[in-house]
C-alpha cells in the first residue's frame, strides 16, 4: 500500500436533510441545532496503521443544484457515496434519486462503488413522509445495488454504524478502528424510544442490502498486509471549510 494514500467519501443530499450534522456526530460526537447552509466542506482524518499513513476525506456537499460543475467533480473523484434524505421530506428523497441517476450516468463503474442511502431524522417519526418500504422498493426495482438504513443525527442513532459499514464496503482497514468506539457508544442509545426494535430492524435491513453488494467493492486493487488499530481513532486531524 502506498504511504499517504487517500480515499474520498462524498455525502450528497438536499438542503436541511442533516448532512453536516451526520458528519459532525461521527467526527466530534456533536450536534448543532442551528442550520447553516453548506457550499462544500472537506473533513480529513489521517490514520497511522502498521507504519503507513492512510487519509480518509469526507466531503460535505451543497444541498442545492446551484453548483453543477462542483457536483460533477465530486462524483468523479469519489470512492464511496452516502446519499441522504430526511424522512419528513418526500422531496428530499426525489433529490437522492436524481443524484443516484447522475452517479450512474457519470461513473461507468458505479455498481462497484460503495453507496449507502440514509434516511435521516428518525426522531421525527410522527412527521414521516418517506416510508422505508417505498425506499426499499425503489432500490430493488431500479437495481441500485446499495445499502440502506434510517438514522437520527440529532440522537446520534446508527451514525457510527453507517460510517463503519461504508468503510468496510470500501475494504478500508480503518473500519476496524471504529469497532471499539462503536461498542462504547451502544449505551448512549438507551434513552431512544423504540431503540431495541429500530436497531434490530436497521441491522437486518443492512444485512439484506449487503447481499445486493456482493460484487467486488475493493478500492485497493492490490494485496494488503494485516493492519493494526490506530492509536487514536477519535482524532479529527483537520477540517477545511
Amino acid at each position: 500500500m502506498a504511504d499517504g494514500e487517500r480515499y474520498r467519501l462524498v455525502i450528497f443530499g438536499a438542503g436541511k436533510v442533516g448532512k453536516s450534522s451526520i458528519i459532525s456526530q461521527f467526527l466530534s460526537n456533536r450536534f448543532e441545532e442551528k442550520y447553516k447552509p453548506t457550499v462544500e466542506d472537506l473533513h480529513c482524518r489521517e490514520y497511522h496503521i502498521n507504519g503507513h499513513s492512510i487519509n480518509v476525506d469526507i466531503l460535505d456537499t451543497a444541498g442545492t443544484m446551484q453548483f453543477p460543475a462542483m457536483r460533477r467533480l465530486s462524483i468523479s473523484t469519489a470512492h464511496a457515496f452516502l446519499l441522504t434524505y430526511s424522512i419528513d421530506d418526500d422531496n428530499s428523497f426525489e433529490v437522492v434519486k436524481q443524484i443516484h441517476e447522475q452517479i450512474r450516468e457519470q461513473r461507468t463503474n458505479w455498481d462497484e462503488l460503495p453507496i449507502v442511502v440514509i434516511g435521516n431524522k428518525l426522531d421525527l417519526e410522527t412527521q414521516r413522509q418517506v416510508h422505508p418500504d417505498d425506499v426499499r422498493n425503489v432500490i430493488a426495482t431500479e437495481d441500485w445495488k446499495c445499502g440502506f438504513l434510517e438514522v437520527s443525527a440529532k440522537e446520534n442513532f446508527l451514525i457510527l454504524e453507517t460510517f463503519q459499514k461504508i468503510l468496510e464496503l470500501a475494504k478500508l482497514p480503518v473500519a476496524r478502528e471504529l469497532s471499539p468506539i462503536l461498542k462504547r457508544r451502544m449505551s448512549e442509545y438507551g434513552s431512544y424510544k423504540g431503540k431495541n426494535r429500530r436497531r434490530h430492524d436497521s441491522a437486518e435491513e443492512f444485512k439484506e442490502s449487503e447481499k445486493d453488494m456482493s460484487r467486488s467493492r475493493s478500492l485497493i486493487r492490490r494485496t494488503r498486509p494485516k493492519f493494526k488499530p490506530a492509536k487514536d481513532p477519535t482524532k479529527n486531524d483537520c477540517v477545511i471549510s
